[in-house]
């Protein structure tokens, strides 16, 4: 053997292709370029940008590094050129002149050029517009590279050169009427409406035959064998000016499927394999992907690669999920949605990004946790949010559905800046065919993850008929497997006819008793798109880091600053319902103290009322589930991912088999969201007086019908109620274990609703319910046992907490904190909180957190409406 026929063996021995081997073979790859950019001011004022960006450790002359996806905004403010924008008034403090002109991101990479290798610059996302710059050549001009929902691929093979390339992105603000990404009425604007590269840049090279945008469609014939059958798609493309015969292969599960294709020079097409050709893609036993509550979220694996010559060309990994979505209008005219042919209520969230569009994933894993742990089944994504697609890719894995489409950003002129009428402010063909190709790019995009159950057309209003029809033209291609929804709001297209949902309000405070009683507006009947009491008030350890000492209490115009926009600038309503309700506060720890009972008042029962109702009720968002910044307005959980009490009153109103209490008829209900019959279950109903005396004791046995509810019993008029009362009640097994506790503070004098002034932000009361006299409630007490050990990667802190008095443990809050420095420990995964304990109850709670560090300690902070605040360590 000589030595070429040695190095050849050597080669095949370690199982590497000889081909690859050769440095002049074309590679294939995706090579993100999101790391180590610059950003300086760019155009008319460029001069003058040295004075913004004065040198120092992050900057070079007049740039400052940055990596990507970021907008300027949010790179200033990562490099403290902006400094704390989150606090008080800061915000409207940003020059909005910095961002009138031109910014420049640019980048050196290195590249190896070879023979028949080519290459594409993928933009994923930018605001608004660029002329792209390669080694100082022109490849893409705003004229055309403009959109912020469009994704752009430039042809870079003749720009590139082997060794150091330049990468030049010069960045044109959205100008006003332009259809900008936004924040709308939830938040103050960000001074540079998210101009930059918001999503990420990648090169992507390939020999001449490339491999793109996979997508695989799934047909069901039968649920509960898993029998389908699949179809793959794939868009197949020959980069060069010779006719190229390229061998295209799938390799799913055991299998691998094979199809020789000819492409004429430059030819783009769609290659399909279907089931009718090859057997393999008729499936039986395939595990569905199921959204929580239903089953397993299911994920399968493909690999498509391309060949010519025997070489591999490109190659690319999808993954995806079976499942199928029906949508339709029951009886009543409402929406309802069902998953691999079983009714499915939605229970959502509406999710906002970052306010400078910054993703951290680690910070989308702790929001998904918190979204499950909440029992929430859905998120509503009102605008194409995400930076990259990892939280969907989150949701995928996790069971968790997205109802994904386009905002009311582009309905109202005092947001789009451009006249608007019944269908908005699309209305020029050329404005038309933008929104229209903006919608089918993100369509392609995300159209392989299963999460994804419908596709929104519009928040407020119906597209223009001659969009409508575009849109479904262009998803009859792109993606004909889900269903469509063309506005959130009541509205009948001329097109597709009823959309069967309402958006009807309210958005600002509530009482409880609205959900139950209110038949014409938000109340607990149909699909209720985005809805909720207003606002969610977070805790002191966050007002610290919104506002100064001076400025915390009383309430003033900054805490209107970090409230809604426009009809929602305050919190008024929700302060007059709290005055009224539970009498005003005497300080800022009173006041907290009653937001977060009434936090969880108000959310609780929207939850309940359309779980008593899932019959005639399809589906209810939240508005909202998060926070881009550190708000007041419309929240589970604040910016800094701190639970306020809706966050539980949510998870407790959500519980999957539980009873509750309706604040309409004043009945008891139980719940069962399982789809398998519940069976010798036991409810045991408690009342208590304010002395936390026991009034009223009733035991039901009963057993439950697969995702139903029914009452089971209501409570009495004959007993001697206090003007507070207390309403405990019990779910236990057959073998006498508790299933759930759901605990009810009521008042003897009811909430009465004005409907005859009902508004579309809420509706206001005649009179209110009166709980002033919990604020002389008798002293309890409580003693704690904390443990600490693992649950998985997690610290678990085990609290078993027992009411040592004869009085009722109120509305215990707890807090986990650092030892050392007394911050909250963020994210935290609390089982319950904000508990109530009868006389000489015990409950044991747990809270995970990540341990980011060696000996971490932490403690317990736990007060009440009537206990003293108390810390174990």
């Amino acid at each position: 053997m000589n030595l070429k026929q040695i190095r050849l063996a050597v080669i095949i021995l370690l199982g590497i292709n000889p081909f690859l081997a050769n440095a002049n073979t074309p590679k294939f790859d995706k090579i993100s370029l999101n790391k180590n950019w610059t950003l300086q001011p760019y155009g008319e004022w460029s001069s003058d940008g040295s004075m913004l960006l004065k040198p120092n450790v992050y900057s070079s002359k007049n740039a400052i590094w940055c990596n990507i996806p970021n907008t300027v905004l949010g790179t200033l403010v990562d490099h403290h050129v902006i400094k704390n924008p989150y606090f008080g008034d800061n915000l409207e403090r940003v020059p909005a002149e910095w961002f009138k002109s031109q910014w420049k991101y640019s980048k050196q990479f290195n590249y190896t050029s070879v023979q028949n290798q080519y290459a594409t610059l993928c933009f994923d996302g930018v605001n608004y517009a660029a002329d792209v710059f390669l080694n100082g050549k022109k490849i893409a001009s705003r004229d055309t590279m403009k959109g912020v929902f469009r994704r752009f691929e430039i042809d870079a093979t003749h720009a590139l050169k082997s060794g150091q390339n330049l990468l030049e992105v010069i960045i044109f603000p959205p100008q006003k009427g332009d259809f900008n990404i936004g924040f709308v009425d939830w938040t103050p604007n960000p001074t540079d409406n998210n101009m930059g590269l918001y999503r990420g840049v990648s090169l992507k090279v390939n020999g001449a035959v490339s491999i793109d945008k996979p997508f695989v469609k799934s047909v069901i014939h039968n649920y509960e064998r898993g029998d389908a059958n699949l179809t793959i798609e794939t868009n197949v493309r020959n980069h060069s000016a010779n006719s190229q015969t390229a061998q295209i292969e799938i390799q799913f599960q055991n299998n691998i499927l094979k199809r020789t294709i000819n492409l004429r020079p430059y030819e783009s097409r769609v290659e399909i394999f279907a089931a009718q050709e090859f057997s393999a893609l008729k499936l039986s036993n395939a595990k569905l992907w199921y959204p929580v509550g239903m089953g397993g979220p299911n994920l399968y694996q493909l690999k498509i690669s391309s060949k010519v010559k025997g070489l591999l060309t490109d190659e690319r990994s999808q993954s995806f999920g079976i499942r199928d979505v029906v949508s339709g209008l029951d009886k009543n005219g409402y929406r309802y949605y069902k998953i691999n042919g079983k009714n499915y209520q939605i229970r959502g969230g509406g999710w906002t990004d970052d306010l400078f569009l910054r993703e951290d994933p680690k910070n989308l894993e702790a929001q998904v946790k918190y979204t499950k742990l909440m029992n929430l089944n859905c998120i509503r994504y009102e605008g194409f949010w995400g930076a990259s697609d990892y939280l969907y890719d989150l949701c995928d894995k996790e069971g968790l559905l997205m109802m994904v489409g386009l905002s009311c950003q582009w309905e109202w002129e005092v947001y789009v800046g451009k006249p608007c009428d019944e269908f908005g402010s699309i209305k020029s063909d050329e404005d038309i065919d933008l929104v229209a190709k903006s919608f089918a790019d993100q369509v392609v995009w995300l159209r392989n993850h299963p999460s994804v159950f419908v596709w929104v057309f519009g928040s407020d209003m119906l597209p223009r008929p001659q969009l409508e029809k575009r849109y479904l033209s262009d998803l009859a291609v792109n993606d004909p497997t889900r269903p469509t929804l063309s506005s959130c709001q009541l509205k009948t297209s001329s097109i597709t006819g009823s959309t069967g949902v309402k958006m009807l309000g309210p958005y600002d405070y509530v009482t409880p008793n609205y959900w139950y009683l209110d038949t014409k507006h938000g109340g607990a009947y149909g699909f209720n798109t985005e809805t909720g009491p207003g606002p969610q008030i977070p805790t002191i350890e966050t007002l610290m880091k919104m506002f100064p000492k001076d400025s915390i209490w009383p309430i003033n115009s900054l805490w209107n600053y970090h409230s809604g926009r426009h009809e929602f600038n305050t919190i008024n309503k929700y302060l007059n319902a709290m005055n009224e309700r539970y009498g005003k506060s005497s300080n800022i720890d009173d006041f907290l103290r009653k937001a977060q009972l009434s936090n969880y008042e108000a959310i609780r029962p929207m939850f309940e009322a359309f779980a008593v109702n899932k019959a005639n009720a399809g589906g209810i968002v939240q508005w909202m589930l998060n926070a881009p910044w550190p708000k007041l307005f419309w929240q589970l959980y604040d910016y800094y991912l701190t639970p306020n009490a809706a966050f539980f009153g949510t998870q407790n109103a959500l519980k999957p088999l539980h009873l509750v209490y309706n604040y309409g008829d004043k009945a008891i209900y139980a719940i069962n969201d399982f789809y398998t019959v519940q069976e010798n279950l036991t409810a045991e109903i408690k009342v208590f007086n304010l002395n936390s005396e026991q009034i009223y004791t009733q035991t039901v046995a009963l057993s439950m019908d697969v995702n139903s509810a029914k009452q089971i019993g209501s409570l009495p008029t004959n007993i001697p109620y206090s003007t507070v009362y207390f309403v405990d009640l019990k779910l236990k097994s057959a073998d006498g274990k508790q299933i759930s506790s759901d605990f009810y503070w009521l008042s003897t004098k009811d909430d009465e609703l004005d409907f005859e002034k009902s508004h579309w932000t809420a509706m206001p009361n005649k009179s209110f319910a009166d709980f002033t006299a919990l604020q002389s409630m008798p002293k309890s007490s409580i003693s704690v046992k904390k443990t600490v050990g693992k649950m998985g990667d997690l610290q678990r802190t085990t609290l078993t907490i027992k009411n040592t008095s004869n009085q009722i443990a109120f509305f215990l809050e707890m807090k986990l904190k650092d030892s050392q420095s007394g911050e909250l420990i963020l994210p935290v995964y609390w089982s319950d909180n904000y508990i109530s304990l009868l006389p000489g109850e015990t409950k044991t709670v747990t809270a995970d957190v990540h341990q980011k560090k060696e000996n971490y300690s932490s403690f317990v902070e736990i007060g009440a409406m009537n206990l003293t605040l108390e810390i174990y360590k």
